[in-house]
């Protein structure tokens, strides 16, 4: 092997143990539960019978399923937006480097740090119905408790602002990095031909910041569609199942009821949609 040849093969060996840790703990599974989605086995026979797509057609008349897409569907919306235009906003707050701004960014950063378990107590003890913070401190005011996770409009209200305030900081972080590449002459020769600030804003930050955006939306959509932690420890999927979520109801699925191979079409379904949603992002992102 000739020296152009071995040098050649670096690059290939910097990324071998990342590709081989890809392979096994990513796509192998990935692959193997597509393939176990077309069986109808569980955790005692294995794979068991094939059956193709049947799970999948008894997805279309699952209720329980299909409620829990519509939850994740509204849950995700609520979250991206709300992430998007907060994220953004603090980002524009701490944007400039002082002892005061770097302060706050400690704090609005803090919340991604901490498990989604530890934020899930956290918001319990502060928003339960008996016990909570919140409702004791309303009745020592004379006021009345509010059921934050025995109502469903409110229990909705809660698991969103949870997911929200635990993921908001770490996109800041992300809209400072593309607010520090938007060049500050850009801004002086906008300023100096009589732009107001709301129109430095929306002609200049928002376009410039598209491809920050894009990102952004894409990490916040996919972990929105991940949350199980958060959601499980506050509300359990209550009441009823008005907060439970794809990934939760694959859960009980394979575990609760034992039908793994019915739970891994699931999963399927929820990758699909991840593609999809990235797919067009991607492309709305590109035609702006």
């Amino acid at each position: 092997m000739n020296y152009r040849t071995r040098k050649g093969l670096v690059p290939y060996l910097f990324v071998a143990p990342n590709t081989l840790i890809f392979a096994l703990f990513v796509l192998l599974p990935m692959l193997y539960g597509l393939g176990f989605s077309l069986f109808d086995g569980n955790f005692t026979t294995g794979l068991g019978h094939f059956i193709g797509l049947r799970h999948y057609q008894d997805l279309l008349h699952d209720s329980a399923f299909i409620q829990a897409l519509l939850n994740t569907l509204w849950y995700v919306g609520a979250v991206v937006a709300l992430v998007v235009v907060l994220s953004l906003a603090l980002a524009l707050m701490v944007r400039e480097t002082t002892v005061a701004t770097s302060i706050a960014r400690v704090g609005f950063y803090l919340p991604v740090i901490l498990s989604p378990v530890v934020v899930g107590v956290a918001w319990r003890w502060m928003f339960g119905s008996e016990l909570g913070i919140i409702n004791a401190l309303l009745t020592m005011n004379g006021g009345s408790p509010i059921p934050w996770l025995t109502d469903t409009n409110w229990a909705r209200v809660l698991v969103t602002l949870a997911s929200v305030w635990s993921m908001t900081g770490f996109y800041m972080v992300l809209f400072i990095g593309g607010l520090n590449t938007i060049p500050t002459d850009v801004y002086e020769a906008a300023e100096v031909d009589g732009a107001s600030p709301a129109q430095r804003f929306w002609k200049i930050t928002v376009p410039l910041l598209v491809p920050t955006t894009l990102l952004v939306t894409i990490l916040a959509t996919i972990n929105a569609f991940k949350a199980f932690e958060i959601i499980l420890v506050l509300t359990s999927g209550g009441p009823g199942d008005s907060t439970k979520l794809l990934v939760q109801n694959i859960y009980e699925t394979a575990f609760d009821k034992s039908n793994p191979s019915y739970a891994s079409a699931q999963s399927v379904v929820l990758f699909i949609i991840l593609m999809l949603l990235t797919f067009i992002q991607t492309r709305v992102a590109r035609e702006d």
